[in-house]
């Protein structure tokens, strides 16, 4: 009796697989960036909440200061990067803002920059199918969360700034 013939290696897989990831140096700095902002962000809310007076303060602060510098380190590894498929630019305008909120010097040029994510949704859109696409539009919905979770830190939205409007807000308007 003879054996049957059996294949022992998937078909195709000798092809480039489109159906699978695969990181450009824009989608891997991104993904470092994510990191880097919710580090950034922790940084924040611990020295917000702790006490100038405690010892621990000052190392909590350069931990802080070291976050911020690896957010805006990871943002121009990505602005420097060229864009090597379509799925990059949406990521690079979001790094662009990114910038724009981390360089931020007061709570109304933190809204502007923030604004633009609405204003102009197509620049930070990732249209298409496939694998890439969708991690793509996975990493920019994780981008908007770590933006969510900035506007809440004082260090990029004053309270005190914030305060006069919400007062305004909560006035009855006369009839």
């Amino acid at each position: 009796m003879m054996a049957n013939r059996s294949l022992t290696t998937p078909v195709g897989v000798t092809e480039p697989a489109s159906r699978h990831f695969t990181h450009t140096p824009i989608s891997r700095a991104f993904s470092g960036l994510l990191a880097g902002l919710a580090a950034h962000v922790e940084a924040e809310r611990d020295i917000s909440a702790a006490d100038v007076r405690d010892p621990g303060f000052a190392a909590s602060l350069r931990e802080a200061e070291a976050a911020r510098a690896g957010v805006l380190a990871r943002i121009d590894g990505i602005r420097s990067s060229a864009v090597m498929r379509p799925e990059d630019r949406p990521l690079r305008h979001m790094a662009l803002i990114g910038y724009l909120l981390m360089q931020a010097g007061t709570t109304a040029e933190f809204r502007e920059a923030r604004q633009v994510l609405d204003q102009a949704p197509g620049l930070f859109a990732c249209p298409g199918h496939g694998a890439v696409a969708w991690r793509c539009r996975q990493m920019l919905r994780s981008m908007r969360v770590a933006v969510g979770e900035m506007a809440s830190l004082p260090c990029h939205l004053d309270p005190h700034e914030i305060e006069p409007e919400m007062a305004a807000v909560a006035t009855p308007v006369l009839a």
